[in-house]
C-alpha cells in the first residue's frame, strides 16, 4: 500500500493543476458562468477600420541645398501622410488598408510624367542652369489623384571646376 503522505501530497498537486489549469482558460468576467471557446482570447487585438480614412497628403522638402549648389544635382525629399508608398497596382489594390499608392512626377509643366514606387529622394541631373519646376502627384494604384505640391528651384551655373570645353 501506498504512503499516505504521498498520496494526500500527489492528491493535492493534481486538484493544483486542475485549478490552475481551468484559470487559465477562462477568461469570462468574475460573476460569470460562461466558459466557452468564444471568450478564450477576449476582444480582438486588431480592429478593422469602419468609415472613411483621413485624405492622402504630399509633403515635399527644398532640393538639398549641397548637392544642387555645388553640382547642380536636385535631390528633392518627400514623404507620404495616410498612404503608403509601395509598387501594387490594379483595381483590387485600392481596398486595401492601409491605402497604397505611388507618385507622378512632371519636369518644368511638361505633359508627360513619370511614375515611381519606391518611396526614395527624387534626382535630376543634368538640367540647364535656370528656374526649374517640379510637381509632385500622389496618386493611388489606380493612377487616380489624390493630393499635389509643387516647388520650384533655380539650378546655378557651373562652377569654374565643372565647366566643360
Amino acid at each position: 500500500m501506498a504512503n499516505p503522505k504521498v498520496a494526500s501530497l500527489l492528491s493535492v498537486a493534481a486538484i493544483m493543476l486542475c485549478t490552475v489549469t481551468a484559470a487559465a482558460q477562462s477568461t469570462s468576467e468574475p460573476g460569470s458562468k460562461s466558459t466557452s471557446v468564444a471568450h478564450v482570447c477576449g476582444a480582438a487585438k486588431v480592429i478593422p477600420l469602419t468609415g472613411s480614412e483621413p485624405p492622402a497628403k504630399i509633403f515635399i522638402d527644398p532640393p538639398l541645398a549641397e548637392p544642387l549648389a555645388s553640382r547642380g544635382v536636385v535631390i528633392i525629399q518627400y514623404c507620404a501622410e495616410n498612404l503608403h508608398i509601395a509598387p501594387v497596382f490594379g483595381p483590387n489594390a485600392v481596398t486595401v488598408s492601409p491605402p497604397v499608392g505611388h507618385i507622378h512626377v512632371a519636369l518644368d509643366d511638361a505633359s508627360w510624367v513619370w511614375a515611381d514606387a519606391s518611396g526614395n529622394p527624387i534626382i535630376l541631373q543634368g538640367l540647364l542652369p535656370g528656374p526649374h519646376k517640379v510637381r509632385i502627384d500622389l496618386v493611388d494604384a489606380n493612377h487616380h489623384p489624390l493630393d499635389k505640391d509643387v516647388i520650384t528651384f533655380i539650378v546655378p551655373e557651373e562652377s569654374a571646376g565643372e565647366k566643360h570645353p
